[in-house]
């Protein structure tokens, strides 16, 4: 066997997606005056829309027998049953039931979206694999790492 793999060595794979999602930033416990100046125009009434590009990262040792951490043609398998069926072309706010009550910033669905693929990816994994990072890119400009914590 290659000398490469004779000590566990600790790898990152990331796959990356993408959605089309509107949201409303709006907290209904606020009055509208509040919301306006927390949220500004991202409070309006009907909501706006993103191009989400989402970066999932697992990390573990390298199999020895595959030479994979994880098969990838599994990965975007998960993340197309799990992220892509469940948000693409969706209004959080309305029609995502993970997101009910609350306010589902670009933070919220990171930490919601670690929730659903942690529990998922537990189930289908025999070895030692687990989530590293989900990393969303709300605009060019901004995005959010969640780690788990």
């Amino acid at each position: 066997m290659n000398d490469r793999l004779e000590k566990p060595r600790k790898v990152y794979v990331t796959r990356k997606v993408e959605i089309n999602a509107a949201h409303r930033l709006f907290n209904p416990e606020l009055s509208e005056d509040e919301n306006l100046r927390i949220y500004g125009k991202c409070s309006g009434v009907h909501g706006h829309g993103h191009n989400y590009v989402i970066e999932i990262t697992l990390a573990g040792t390298i199999d020895r027998k595959t030479g994979y951490l994880f098969d990838l043609k599994e990965l975007k398998n998960l993340l197309e049953e799990e992220i892509v069926a469940r948000f693409d072309h969706r209004h959080l706010n309305i029609e995502v039931p993970e997101l009910e009550n609350s306010v589902p910033t670009t933070e919220i669905l990171a930490v919601t979206i670690w929730d659903i693929l942690e529990s998922r990816l537990g189930a289908i994994s025999n070895k030692e694999v687990s989530l590293h990072e989900v990393k969303i890119h709300e605009t060019g400009k901004n995005s959010v790492r969640y780690l788990g914590e």
